[in-house]
């Protein structure tokens, strides 16, 4: 069966005065209609890779890869107008704060209708009614009354329902959430990881899900891809996290507390230099 997702030996680089920056170097995996984890601390290239798959890197990014398609399109030879379109309607992502991403001048109802509006030839009647659908799917308990609120009108989980709500209107096939619950307490996050697993399986959508929370990775997702220093080093069934074998995922996970157990202090993870050759 051939996957919604294809990238193979994709490298994402910046350069800078005196050196190039490799930030991701020949990352390559697929994905199905099914949920799929990229792990690693930060700066391991989880997010660039996401943003490369958008199309979201800054201009003075170099992009190279040997396949990077979606659904057999190749991303990286389509024309910008293309890539536009596809981005929102079919590839949509959603990004790790609202507070940042959504317009502060803009009420939350206006900038979901806009989306629509702009890949979709709807009137403001219908674009209204979708979004007011789309914030009662996100479990927005008065949608009428969050439509007219501005960002600031809000608190941090329902601002994150938004933005779910404004990256799923328009019914892409494919969703990127970078961390989409670091900023969440955790009762919050529960409640938006089972609106993505909700939504996921109604529409039968590939979910790319970044995070640095190996235990939130493995009871989620289906597949985990773990990065170090902008590489592939390890990727396994969530179900077998708990036996994965290259030594950075192990100390990621002897890092971790566990109850019942005294682990003071907790032990560090001692890097090799081979890990990032």
């Amino acid at each position: 069966m051939k996957p919604l997702l294809l990238v193979d030996d994709l490298w994402v680089s910046f350069p800078t005065r005196t050196e190039t920056v490799e930030a991701v170097r020949g990352v390559s995996f697929t994905l199905g209609r099914e949920r799929l984890g990229i792990v690693g601390e930060s700066g391991s290239g989880k997010s660039q890779t996401g943003r490369a798959i958008m199309g979201l890197t800054p201009a003075n990014a170099h992009i190279r890869a040997g396949r990077l398609q979606f659904d057999g399109i190749e991303l990286l030879g389509i024309p910008a107008r293309q890539r536009r379109r596809l981005r929102g309607k079919r590839l949509s992502m959603i990004l790790q704060d609202p507070k940042y991403s959504l317009n502060p001048v803009m009420s939350i109802g206006r900038q979901i209708a806009e989306t629509l509006r702009s890949h979709e030839t709807i009137g403001n009647a219908e674009s209204r009614e979708r979004t007011l659908e789309m914030l009662e799917a996100v479990q927005i308990r008065n949608p009428h009354r969050v439509y007219d609120l501005y960002p600031h009108e809000v608190s941090g989980g329902m601002g994150q329902r938004a933005m779910i709500a404004m990256m799923l209107v328009a019914g892409p096939e494919l969703l990127i959430a970078d961390e989409p619950t670091s900023a969440l307490d955790v009762t919050v996050q529960l409640d938006i990881l089972r609106i993505l697993d909700r939504l996921v399986g109604e529409r039968g959508m590939g979910l790319i899900f970044i995070s640095h929370d190996l235990r939130l990775v493995a009871s989620f997702c289906d597949r985990v891809v773990v990065m170090y220093a902008g590489k592939v080093v390890e990727q396994l069934p969530a179900a077998a996290l708990a036996r994965a074998e290259h030594p950075y995922t192990r100390g990621l996970l002897d890092c971790m507390p566990k109850i019942g157990e005294q682990r003071h202090p907790l032990p560090v993870l001692e890097r090799q230099p081979e890990w990032a050759l």
